[in-house]
């Protein structure tokens, strides 16, 4: 009788908190729930009778959990949850820069974590040290990072400007580790990359996703306009979106006068955004597509074609139409909550579609990935494959099992920030767009 007592209490405490907390339908809705009943249980439970005695940050941790489970539980990839660690590497991509070292990293785990150096930028800390593409970071600040998620080694390397961080790495061809300390400094995040074909003038635009988007494109253009281009391709290819304030303002950058996107909330389909009536640029243009060209990019893509103001190639996009509503929660933490779908200025829906190209080529820049494993084998025995006309020879391991996997070739990086590397051989789609701008 004591025990129930002292449940009833607790979830009596609970539930004038979450009253606090929430606004008064909201709450009450959570409480008149069995399961929102049984949340609260679980974690009073936990708090109290658990065998050892959980600090602050496990407690915390077990709501983090909640939160993520919640998240989960709608099976939706485009709505997440990011504690405030990962919140504020958000906030900073957004204003466009942040203090690190100058290095862009990829997982280097199959399963996203661990961080690999793909590139470092001419000029700032990682580049004046001598770390190198490839390098795999081991530890920072001579903790072990090598489990971590690789948003978590970022937070780990960037920190106030001016302050140190110890990067150690592995050096493929060098026995022991390299230890750098570098000082942090300013970084900008260039999204805008050019070149020039002679009179052709290329722009390769790799993210919306800051607000410096709109005027590092204005830059580009009228540096391209002063070189004397007559006619633009506007690269949008493996950009996977950003800001929807960003497409907007670069579909306008191309557009007379038009909506340039509508958007569906639960109630009400209006339009967005539409046209300034002041382009950036109104001569001849194309603009390029592939599988991972995604919401804003999908956005500018789908208002350029149904305008016909430009000619979309390549291939099939990644087929992102709907969009997200972030909130700060009270933890610091930050949902991004998918709250309307956006449609073309036609009111074409895209989502899990993406938007058909009007001239088809695929992109050529990455061979396909040629791989094979098997098992079944003999242990130690040499298996001999051929596939269209090319021969592996693998050797199974003490479980019959054997595998190859093709090394794949890295693009190349350009030699200055900005500066696009244009590969004519390489790139079918890039070849498309010169043969159609030139009319042939």
């Amino acid at each position: 009788m004591k025990r129930n007592a002292w449940l009833i209490a607790g979830l009596g405490i609970l539930a004038a908190l979450v009253y606090a907390q929430l606004p008064r339908p909201q709450a009450e809705s959570l409480l008149q729930n069995a399961n929102g009943q049984a949340l609260l249980e679980v974690y009073q439970r936990i708090q109290q009778d658990y065998l050892e005695p959980l600090p602050r940050e496990r407690l915390n941790a077990l709501l983090e959990g909640a939160i993520g489970g919640m998240i989960s539980s709608l099976k939706d990839p485009f709505t997440s949850y990011s504690p405030p660690q990962r919140a504020s590497l958000r906030q900073e991509d957004l204003r466009g820069e942040f203090f690190g070292i100058g290095a862009t990293l990829s997982p280097a785990n199959p399963d996203g974590t661990g961080a690999r150096i793909i590139g470092v930028m001419s000029g700032l800390p990682a580049q004046r040290a001598g770390m190198r593409a490839g390098d795999v970071i081991l530890e920072v600040d001579g903790e072990d990072v090598t489990g971590l998620p690789l948003q978590e080694v970022v937070a780990r390397i960037r920190g106030r400007e001016g302050t140190k961080v110890t990067v150690k790495v592995r050096r493929e061809g060098v026995p022991a580790p390299l230890v750098f300390e570098l000082i942090r400094e300013r970084v900008e995040i260039i999204a805008v990359s050019t070149g020039r074909i002679g009179d052709v003038g290329y722009i390769a635009l790799e993210t919306f996703g800051n607000f410096r988007v709109e005027d590092q494109l204005k830059k580009a253009i009228e540096e391209l306009k002063a070189q004397g281009i007559r006619k633009l391709i506007f690269d949008l290819r493996d950009n996977s979106g950003g800001l929807l304030d960003q497409g907007c303002a670069v579909a306008s950058a191309f557009l007379r006068e038009g909506p340039i996107v509508y958007t569906r909330t639960r109630n009400l389909t209006r339009v967005w955004c539409e046209a300034s009536g002041r382009p950036l640029w109104d001569g001849p243009m194309v603009v390029l597509v592939n599988g991972n060209s995604a919401s804003a990019s999908e956005i500018v893509a789908g208002a350029l074609q149904d305008y016909g103001r430009a000619q979309v190639i390549g291939e099939r996009t990644f087929g992102k139409g709907v969009g997200q509503t972030p909130y700060t929660l009270a933890n610091g933490g930050e949902l991004t909550l998918v709250t309307f779908e956006w449609l073309t200025p036609k009111r074409r829906a895209i989502n899990k579609e993406g938007l058909k190209p009007d001239i088809e080529v695929k992109d050529t820049r990455l061979p396909t990935p040629f791989s094979i494993q098997g098992v079944g084998a003999p242990p130690g025995a040499e298996v001999t494959v051929t596939v269209n006309g090319r021969t592996v020879r693998m050797e199974a391991d003490a479980e019959g099992k054997f595998s190859y996997a093709e090394p794949q070739r890295q693009r190349p990086l350009p030699e200055e920030r900005g500066r696009a590397v244009l590969d004519l051989e390489e790139d079918a789609i890039l070849r498309k767009a010169l043969e159609v701008l030139n009319g042939r």
